[in-house]
């Protein structure tokens, strides 16, 4: 049995590769947004922080606002909420929902669009215990974490796909 374990991996490695499986990378960005701005987020909030390090993976060069040349990715709209899912028979919150909508455009250099407004809400569920207060605290930051990380994600694709429609 141990003789076929090789072959065998060897057989499904060639089988994954041939199918086109591969993992995604980082963004390829096109041209015109390889040199860019942030506005409207803080560059020291998470999403922020975040978006200007996946930025310089995908290989573009974030620069600072006004700088000539440069398109400019525009967030207008960044906030959490957080809903009632489910409510239980003694009228308490059950389950809850917590919401992240960002608004975003990119505008090239001299101010022509490059990205149309765009909207990606993106939600996490999870259950309340009064009992595990302590826990749904912690819970909740990291659901906002993954939140904001795959907000980030998402924004990437978004800027990537633009740049294979706009680009021959």
């Amino acid at each position: 049995m141990k003789a076929l374990r090789l072959p065998l991996l060897v057989l499904l490695a060639v089988l994954v590769s041939s199918c086109g499986f591969h993992l995604r990378g980082e963004a390829q960005l096109s041209p015109a947004m390889q040199v860019l701005s942030i506005e409207g987020a803080d560059a020291l909030s998470p999403l922020g922080r975040d978006l200007r390090k996946a930025l310089v993976r995908s290989g573009a060069r974030v620069v600072e606002a006004g700088t000539t040349g440069a398109a400019v990715l525009r967030i207008g709209s960044n906030q959490f909420r957080t809903d009632v899912l489910s409510v239980g028979g003694n009228a308490r919150a059950n389950e809850y929902t917590i919401r992240y909508h960002v608004e975003f455009d990119v505008v090239g250099a001299g101010a022509t669009p490059l990205l149309a407004k765009q909207t990606i809400e993106l939600s996490r569920d999870f259950t309340f215990d009064a009992t595990q207060a302590l826990g749904i605290a912690a819970e909740q930051d990291l659901l906002t974490g993954e939140l904001q990380r795959d907000m980030v994600q998402a924004i990437l694709r978004r800027l990537e796909a633009a740049g294979r429609t706009t680009t021959p």
